[in-house]
């Protein structure tokens, strides 16, 4: 079977055109994920956590926790969708660590304690930590993405902070006079100067 010179540059051009068009894409889709800037709070999620600590959208009209629970889908890009959840997942992080000194009185302890060390943590204690020898309640959460005072991130997104949250279990520790101690395992490194930077214990 013949092919003409002419078929030839056809069929190559158009791989070319194709890939060009497939870069030019990811590059604007790269470029689009760079720029992107999710909000900082809850509250610029649009979203509050009613008398029940279920995760609700807020009221125009009062600001307050409504009926509406969380979306997921927010645009019609998948991969938007779930950056915006994951970006919704780190606030979420900052709102149970504020919980865990508010409403059960514990208290930040870095890890490690040095203080010129390059990277540091945290893990929340209650104040008799190192004095109450009688009872030691320490709480491990699982492995991936949740932090200290979280079982499940999506439980608390999708169901509600008592069920999703460590908070029930360390008020009632406290009230059966239990240290505490909450770890935060996954929370394992740091970005400095766009360097990762492993904790050290």
């Amino acid at each position: 079977m013949k092919t003409s010179l002419f078929s030839v540059f056809k069929y190559y051009n158009l791989g070319i055109h194709c890939y060009f068009s497939d870069f030019s894409k990811f590059f604007v889709m790269s470029l689009k994920k760079h720029e992107e800037i999710f909000p900082k709070t809850l509250k610029e999620f649009g979203y509050g956590f009613n008398e029940d600590g279920k995760l609700r959208k807020l009221d125009p009209a009062t600001g307050e926790p409504g009926e509406e629970p969380f979306q997921f889908v927010v645009k019609d890009d998948q991969d938007y969708n779930q950056r915006h959840y994951e970006a919704l997942g780190e606030v979420l992080n900052e709102h149970v660590y504020g919980l865990l000194e508010t409403e059960t009185k514990l208290y930040k302890l870095p890890v490690p304690i040095d203080t010129k060390a390059e990277a540091r943590t945290h893990v929340f204690v209650s104040v008799d930590i190192f004095s109450n020898t009688d009872k030691l309640l320490i709480l491990v959460h699982g492995s991936g993405v949740v932090r200290a005072g979280q079982w499940a991130r999506s439980i608390i997104i999708n169901e509600s902070l008592q069920q999703g949250s460590m908070l029930p279990y360390i008020k009632k520790a406290r009230e059966l006079g239990y240290a505490v101690l909450i770890t935060n395992t996954n929370d394992n490194f740091k970005v400095l100067n766009g360097k990762k930077i492993n904790i050290k214990v």
